[in-house]
């Protein structure tokens, strides 16, 4: 794996353990969605726990997409926005590090699209890194934590807010997480079933 995010990913794999240990997730998921170019990094894990599932990636950032696809050949790969693509009711939905790089605004309809890829009963796996303080502040473009040569765009989400969010939308949460990491602060977990 040459891509930073990826490497990563991978030096920090402790803080995604729960992408495969939520015990209340669908035994014999049939299609799986890996939403945004860090999930897609996460398809080796999913074909090893569902190894008859179709799992589909989807990112903006072809080359991202094309390494992950290399990482896990079975990987259905569709280059599109995440934010604006839905699935086909999908047993479980997986959105890792990426609604740090959406503005408040494109949070919700994020959301909704992800509630609306998955069937009743879905399961949706969510982290993103948080802060215990809010900013006002629209996201900011700052130094990318795994790449020292990569700036991003980054807003950082209060786990409270995610989780209002995400019950309106109709999910009900079954279990949050949070891990310390020093650039990041904390990475929040979070388990949801769409009702």
């Amino acid at each position: 794996m040459k891509d930073p995010l990826g490497l990563w990913m991978t030096d920090n794999a402790e803080l995604f353990r729960y992408a495969g240990e939520i015990p209340c997730m669908r035994d014999g998921a049939s299609s799986i969605l890996l939403s945004g170019p860090a999930s897609a990094f996460l398809a080796p894990l999913y074909h090893a726990l569902y190894p008859d599932a179709a799992i589909t990636a989807v990112a903006d950032d072809k080359a991202r997409l094309d390494e992950a696809k290399s990482e896990e050949p079975s990987l259905y790969a569709v280059l599109a926005d995440p934010a604006e693509y839905i699935a086909d009711k999908a047993d479980i939905a997986v959105s890792v590090l990426y609604i740090q790089g959406l503005d408040t605004r494109e949070l919700t309809p994020y959301l909704f699209n992800l509630a609306d890829s998955l069937a009743s009963g879905g399961n949706l796996y969510i982290s993103f890194p948080a802060t215990l303080k809010y900013e006002l502040s629209p996201k900011k473009l700052i130094q990318s934590w795994y790449s020292m040569e990569e700036e991003v765009y980054f807003k950082r989400y209060m786990p409270d807010d995610v989780m209002k969010a995400l019950s309106m939308i109709g999910f009900d949460i079954r279990a949050v997480e949070k891990d310390s990491v020093p650039d990041l602060d904390d990475v929040v977990s979070i388990h949801a079933i769409r009702r």
